[in-house]
């Protein structure tokens, strides 16, 4: 049996990769408050808007043995690039768990980027998906206040969880709403390629750790080669490549260094049909001690690989249908 042959596995991640986990890994447990929340202040209205995005659809994440399992993968599931570049065709909901082993052996610099592209451009959206959940539900208890009602326990105990991990008040939803919001498929994968190098870089292949984030927590991550004397910082890991992409989401949504991100974002969904990931990425001066030429750089990526035709990209909204080679073992 050739490697292509070889079925791939659904990896066993539900209580790991899912949205739970996510919410665990990134906040803190409190005391829940019996105050009832309340509106701090009025909350412009171009702030409530529905995004054009159904609700997520169930999905499974696979883990691939080869890059030949991954490239099969992805002939089961028909993903192509061109179409979904053109706009004519969604994503198919092919997560993976992480890249596999021999990822970074690939030398033809044209099958990297549509593998890369491949493996990334599905998990942006889905994260994109879990923040959308969020937001809607953001909404709908905003306009249970603004009736003048009261919220169930529940409902104010999941928004005092979701104002904490947005490092904000229960009752500030402006800022919520302007934090509680999906990023730009096209940036998030500009900064991946650098960050990660393509997903070739050492902390990719031995920490899934896609965007450089750093963390002080020894033990939390992986040292730099490069690192200074008396430097302690490490290069956070992450147990499955969609958990980079969550924390990369959330520090973009909530740290302040990225504030004028969060106003351009805003400022462009009241007057663009979709987001311009070039605008965006002039708002990323604080992501790296490069500052300008880190941004150049960003803009250059997204030029180079026409990335900002995936800004309007979704996933299919049907499950994946996973051909019956190939094991299923669990789904998200």
């Amino acid at each position: 049996m050739s490697v292509r042959q070889r079925p791939f596995i659904v990896f066993a991640v539900v209580a790991t990769i899912g949205a739970i986990a996510y919410g665990a890994a990134t906040a803190y447990p409190r005391e829940q408050s019996d105050e009832p929340v309340v509106l701090a202040a009025p909350v412009e209205p171009a702030l409530i808007r529905e995004l054009p995005l159904p609700e997520p659809a169930s999905t499974p994440f696979i883990a691939v043995s080869s890059v030949e399992a991954l490239l099969d993968a992805f002939d089961a599931t028909d993903f192509k690039l061109a179409p979904v570049r053109r706009g004519h065709e969604q994503v198919p909901r092919v997560l993976l768990a992480e890249l596999p082993g021999d990822y970074h052996t690939v030398e033809q610099v044209d099958m990297v980027k549509r593998l890369f592209f491949k493996t990334m451009l599905p998990l942006v959206l889905r994260v994109n998906e879990e923040i959308l959940v969020e937001r809607r539900r953001l909404v709908s208890l905003i306009s249970i206040l603004e009736a003048g009602r009261e919220l169930k326990p529940s409902d104010r105990a999941w928004l005092e969880r979701l104002a904490e991990r947005y490092r904000t008040n229960p009752g500030e939803f402006t800022t919520l709403l302007r934090r509680v919001d999906m990023i730009s498929p096209a940036l998030t994968i500009a900064q991946s390629i650098e960050e990660s190098g393509w997903g070739r870089s050492r902390f990719a292949r031995n920490g899934n750790a896609l965007f450089g984030q750093r963390v002080w927590s020894k033990g939390a991550g992986i040292v730099p080669q490069e690192r200074e004397n008396g430097e302690a910082y490490e290069v956070r890991s992450f147990s499955y490549l969609i958990d980079s992409v969550r924390a990369y989401a959330l520090n973009l949504n909530r740290h302040p260094a990225y504030s004028n991100y969060r106003v351009e974002r805003e400022r462009l969904r009241a007057t663009e049909i979709v987001l311009d990931p070039y605008a965006l990425a002039d708002t990323l001066v604080g992501y790296s001690e490069r500052r300008e030429h880190y941004v150049e750089t960003l803009k250059k990526i997204l030029r180079t690989n026409r990335l900002e035709q995936f800004e309007t990209a979704r996933l299919k909204p049907a499950r994946l249908a996973i051909p019956k080679v190939l094991e299923r073992v669990a789904q998200q």
